[in-house]
Formats: structure tokens, C-alpha cells, sequence
């Protein structure tokens, strides 16, 4: 299964919105380096090591659905108080969610116009071989 950074943004921008925190107090919160947090936050290049460093120092947030979108927000959801994890009410958070859900088509729809485009561009390379 290929990471994406751009969605693993998309997710942890939700993250943070739901837990109202901004770049420097979730720098604080993980001891990670602003810019580190930043260029997560922004969906830039950084180490996958960093990456899990960085989630490691977040007990509360499931790792796997920031990777991966698998699962709930938070670990432990199923239990019986998930609202310990919430400060705005639910209809803000279905709104976000929903948010959060276009973002992450718009993301995989440029991804596969992408895919489309390079696909076009080696046909035409293949054809012009023989020109």
C-alpha cells in the first residue's frame, strides 16, 4: 500500500482542528522540531521515521489511519467515552469529516488524472519511436 503524503496531511490537519491545536503547540506536544511538524502538516518530503517519531508522541491519535485512513481518528474509540477525545459537538465534527472526505477524493482524482496523463505521454513517446 503506497503513503501519501498529501493525505496524510489531510488527516492530521483534521486531527488538529478537532483538537484545536496549531503547528507549535503540537511541536511542543511531540517534542518534534517545528519544522518537522510543518513539513508534515504541509504534506512536504520528510523521513517516514520522523514520521512515526512524530506519532509515537501522540497516544491519543491511531497511527494507522493517518497512514493509511484505516480505522477510527483515535485509538481506543470503541470504548465506552469517546467523547474524552472531543471539544466541539458532533455536528461540527460531521461537518469536518465530510470536509476532510472531499479533500481526500480531490487528492485521489488528481492522482489518477495523473496516472491517465503519464500513461498518455508514454503512448505518445512509443509512437514517436517509430516516426
Amino acid at each position: 500500500m503506497a503513503i501519501n503524503l498529501q493525505q496524510i496531511s489531510a488527516r492530521l490537519n483534521f486531527y488538529m482542528r478537532i483538537k484545536e491545536l496549531d503547528v507549535y503547540q503540537l511541536s511542543v506536544m511531540t517534542q518534534t522540531p517545528p519544522a518537522m511538524v510543518g513539513c508534515i502538516v504541509q504534506g512536504e518530503e520528510y523521513c517516514m521515521d520522523d514520521l512515526l517519531a512524530f506519532l509515537k508522541q501522540l497516544p491519543d491519535l491511531n497511527s494507522r489511519w493517518v497512514i493509511y485512513g484505516e480505522g477510527n481518528v483515535f485509538k481506543g474509540e470503541g470504548d465506552a467515552h469517546p467523547e474524552a477525545h472531543l471539544k466541539k459537538d458532533r455536528t461540527a465534527y460531521l461537518s469536518e469529516m465530510q470536509n476532510l472526505l472531499h479533500q481526500l477524493e480531490e487528492i485521489e482524482k488528481h492522482q489518477q488524472e495523473q496516472t491517465h496523463l503519464d500513461q498518455l505521454r508514454n503512448r505518445i513517446r512509443e509512437l514517436t519511436k517509430h516516426i
